[in-house]
């Protein structure tokens, strides 16, 4: 990995981090310390989506205004195999854990 890249886009990196680690971390606390299968897939859902934006961050501006931003391959951190198997391990937790809680256990 191109970890020289780091300082490009530092504040949307930070952004998605700390968002991902906020409410992933204690939802995921919440989910082992009561033993519910819905907090801890949710959880480990957020804080994937905190690595994935720290690794490859939205750029508010252009996504507001529904740009594909040209510096995607130069702010991104690893390969798009990696960013394509993340988005769907968020998407299979994410989902997952609103399963769990709203409609098995609803």
């Amino acid at each position: 990995m191109d970890w020289s890249k780091l300082r490009l886009s530092t504040g949307a990196r930070i952004f998605w981090l700390m968002f991902g680690l906020v409410l992933g971390v204690p939802t995921l606390l919440s989910g082992v310390g009561s033993d519910s299968t819905a907090d801890v897939c949710f959880g480990i859902g957020m804080i994937l989506v905190g690595i994935r934006g720290f690794l490859r961050p939205v750029m508010f501006g252009k996504a507001l205004r529904m740009e594909q931003d040209p510096k995607t391959a130069q702010v991104s951190i690893g390969s798009p195999t990696l960013h394509g198997g993340l988005s769907m391990v968020i998407f299979v937790a994410l989902m997952a854990g609103i399963v769990i809680k709203y409609v098995i256990n609803a």
